[in-house]
């Protein structure tokens, strides 16, 4: 299995082969990743303005992945989200899994920039959960 060359995982000696031609990746090299609900992300999704970078699916817990800059989740402090950066991981999916089963990409690395504005993000899943419009 071969992921793209920007997600830098295939050769990461840190990153290693999953089930169903998946791979385990370090967050916090390459890039970091906040987790929320899906119906939030989606939501949120909506909200983004311009286009939004790599988004991944985790259907078995209905959360939603988007990929940021490595070392944006460090000062990432929203409520009802997770930062992953260092010492997390992600079952990435081949970039051409855009369904399911198992984890899958609702925006593929391969159609968009890998990662969202951090900022952007942050506002976005903002105005969602308290409810206001960008």
């Amino acid at each position: 299995m071969h992921l793209p060359h920007v997600l830098q995982v295939p050769h990461d000696a840190h990153a290693t082969a999953g089930v169903r031609d998946t791979w385990i990746a370090p967050a916090g090299r390459s890039w970091d990743a906040i987790r929320t609900v899906r119906s939030t992300g989606l939501r949120a999704l909506d909200r983004l303005p311009g286009r939004p970078g790599a988004v991944l699916v985790h259907p078995r817990h209905l959360w939603l992945y988007f990929l940021v800059p490595a070392g944006a989740a460090t000062a990432w402090d929203l409520p009802h989200t997770t930062a992953l950066s260092r010492n997390s991981h992600l079952v990435l999916p081949p970039p051409d899994r855009e369904l399911p089963p198992g984890p899958y990409w609702l925006l593929s690395p391969r159609r968009v920039p890998l990662c969202t504005e951090t900022d952007v993000l942050r506002t976005a899943l903002r105005c969602v959960l308290d409810g206001d419009r960008v």
